[in-house]
């Protein structure tokens, strides 16, 4: 236990040695970052971020003995494995000139804590934490954290001139943590907003991501709109009722974005996945689950067949379709249904029918008709239900063969 300032904080073992051996070795050490965040928050953190005084080529040295991983040593960073856990450890550092609106040009190292926090992007992962410093907090911090705020240190539009990307996160920590956008924050926002374009776009993506999957994206997305980001990004607003249903399904990245943009058609909806440099599957899968949360569900067979072209993903555009009103809630419960709803799931297969005589077109054929007899009468996937089935249309076989 560290104590100081009247903070407690439960620092785990593999986090105290290393901040520890630092001190002992003469070098300081701080909690940075969203660990300490959450630790204020009364969160018990993920994982561990420290600025230490260190330069990255003293801290390898001083944890020889421990598996050292140089993450992004050119920037200062190293990971620490102690006791099994990843610890990732930054020197203190003064940022150059942003000439891309990304990136430093340079990043020079300092052995002032107080040059490390007033490099970083908003006041509430501007503090750090040790046992004999307790807490600092030169940007009010702690303040803003328990008012709720998102605030740039200093100056909004000159931190998101050095770094656009800090709009989009700006939007994300409001959504993940639940905060309001201070208002000259906000308005740096609206202001710069076309700075985006000057973005990778699949850094973008990833910050949208993880603002829709937040705990309280409705806010968040409100000013996505209400700033114009939404425009930059996605190249139209999101409609009010589409935020509305954002967390009204499941936090992962297909059910969050199927409700994002489930107020445009499939087609609609993969040119901006596109653009947005989305992974195939997430472009394939979104699309597909708009386009089935349009149609109305009206009993066990429409469910069956929908799980027939979906697969579990069927249950996102079922949902969707509820919430959108398109269907009863009481469908939901067919989600979950053994129905038989694919070819594999059938009691006989293609050499079955193969066996039988038939081949060509008829396989095909033949499959898909027994298909479409179990969904509608699941008692007769048995291997001689079946059969017995095929031989009533033996003539169709035989002319399709």
């Amino acid at each position: 236990m560290r104590e100081n300032n009247g903070y407690k904080f439960n620092i785990p073992s593999y986090v105290d040695l290393i901040m520890s051996r630092l001190d002992s070795c003469g070098e300081s050490a701080y909690i940075v970052g969203g660990s300490l965040r959450d630790m204020l928050m009364g969160r018990e953190p993920h994982d561990f971020d420290l600025a230490v005084s260190a330069e990255p080529a003293r801290v390898c040295e001083i944890f020889s003995d421990m598996r050292v991983i140089k993450t992004g040593i050119a920037h200062g960073t190293v990971t620490v494995i102690s006791e099994g856990h990843p610890v990732e450890i930054t020197t203190f550092r003064v940022d150059g000139d942003y000439l891309d609106m990304r990136r430093p040009e340079s990043v020079s190292f300092t052995r002032r804590i107080e040059d490390d926090l007033a490099r970083r992007d908003f006041t509430v992962n501007a503090m750090a934490y040790n046992g004999r410093d307790g807490l600092i907090d030169l940007f009010s911090g702690l303040s803003d954290l328990n008012s709720g705020i998102i605030r740039t240190v200093g100056d909004p539009r000159e931190r998101f001139s050095e770094d656009a990307l800090r709009m989009m996160r700006a939007l994300r920590f409001s959504a993940q943590l639940g905060f309001e956008i201070e208002r000259g924050t906000f308005e740096a926002i609206s202001l710069l907003s076309e700075s985006l374009d000057r973005i990778a776009r699949e850094r973008i993506f990833s910050e949208l991501l993880r603002l829709i999957c937040s705990p309280s994206p409705v806010r968040a997305l409100e000013l996505f709109n209400e700033s114009g980001v939404a425009e930059r990004v996605l190249s139209c607003r999101v409609e009010d009722f589409a935020i509305a249903l954002v967390p009204l399904v499941e936090s992962d990245d297909i059910s969050r974005l199927s409700a994002l943009l489930c107020s445009f058609d499939g087609e609609r909806a993969r040119d901006i996945l596109t653009s947005l440099k989305a992974s195939g599957r997430q472009r394939a899968v979104v699309c597909a689950v708009i386009d089935a949360s349009k149609r109305s569900y009206l009993g066990r067979e429409d469910v069956a067949r929908l799980r027939g072209s979906l697969g579990a993903d069927a249950k996102i555009a079922l949902r969707l379709s509820v919430l959108l009103g398109r269907s009863e809630e009481s469908i939901l419960a067919f989600a979950d249904d053994n129905t038989p709803c694919s070819i594999k799931e059938l009691a006989i297969g293609g050499e079955d029918i193969i066996a039988l005589g038939y081949g060509g077109r008829a396989i095909g054929a033949a499959l898909a008709f027994l298909l479409d007899a179990v969904i509608r009468d699941p008692s007769l996937n048995t291997r001689e239900r079946l059969l017995s089935l095929l031989r009533t249309r033996e003539d169709i076989w035989k002319d399709l063969t």
